[in-house]
């Protein structure tokens, strides 16, 4: 007895394999390049480059090229087992755990940093975001002990900052500015120094200030005031520090809960 086809099944079976035809936009020695694969891309790219990945179909077909290529390189990769190697094991290592520390960022700290939280972060710490200067000197010293020291020395009457910057100073670049740094806005070196620097007064000298280099002792030389910018000319900034901030306080946490050993 002759069977009448099932219309129903060729039809989801046509259906399934032109979406799987559709799904696949190149093959590489068998192995596909889908859209998903573009997809995920061109969501790394710049906003411009979505845009045209989106409306150009030369950009579309340039980006599948670039995919296909890739899939060239991870195959020929692949051939000559550079995964086996102690260089790629290492640098996959490091990738992964940067991968992982940013998703814990995202998942953890990117959710707190609402519109709202960044603003009041600027209004808390405005100041920091203005156009002023300062020129000061300074002496680098390995410890606190040595800064303390330091610090007594020059806050001598009589006693040359610069000179005793020469002599005792950390800095490599001492011998040759006599501890001077010119003037300086409050982005160009490490925060708690310009912290320090733009909270005294000409002529004062404070200390010890820690930084990841050492410990300073500042001398304050000169100011020029400059100008407090409007929120929405620093938004970009601010919402940095603020993660920036977020990030150093969660870390901290971290640290007195642990068992670290330096």
């Amino acid at each position: 007895m002759k069977q009448t086809p099932n219309w129903m099944t060729v039809l989801l079976g046509v259906a399934f394999m032109l979406q799987a035809q559709a799904g696949t936009l190149a093959t590489v020695n068998g192995k596909a390049i889908t859209d998903e694969d573009l997809q995920a891309l061109v969501a790394n790219l710049p906003q411009y480059q979505k845009d045209l990945a989106i409306k150009d179909a030369n950009t579309r077909k340039q980006l599948i090229q670039d995919l296909v290529d890739q899939e060239l390189l991870v195959q020929d990769a692949a051939v000559k087992k550079i995964d086996s190697t102690k260089e790629f094991k290492d640098a996959f290592n490091a990738m992964r755990k940067q991968a992982l520390v940013n998703g814990l960022v995202q998942r953890q700290l990117a959710p707190k940093v609402t519109n709202d939280a960044v603003k009041a972060y600027f209004s808390k710490f405005k100041t920091r975001y203005s156009t002023d200067e300062v020129h000061a000197q300074h002496i680098l010293l390995a410890t606190d002990k040595e800064a303390e020291s330091v610090l007594a020395e020059v806050k001598k009457a009589g006693s040359d900052f610069q000179k005793v910057a020469e002599s005792r100073s950390k800095d490599p670049s001492a011998k040759n500015t006599r501890g001077d740094v010119g003037f300086f806005s409050r982005t160009m070196f490490d925060q708690a120094f310009t912290d320090a620097a733009f909270s005294a007064n000409v002529g004062d000298i404070v200390g010890p200030v820690k930084t990841a280099f050492g410990f300073h002792v500042i001398k304050v030389v000169d100011r020029k005031v400059g100008k407090m910018p409007e929120f929405a000319e620093v938004e970009q900034r601010v919402r940095a520090d603020y993660q920036r901030e977020l990030l150093k306080n969660y870390v901290s946490d971290l640290r007195k809960k642990a068992k670290v050993k330096e």
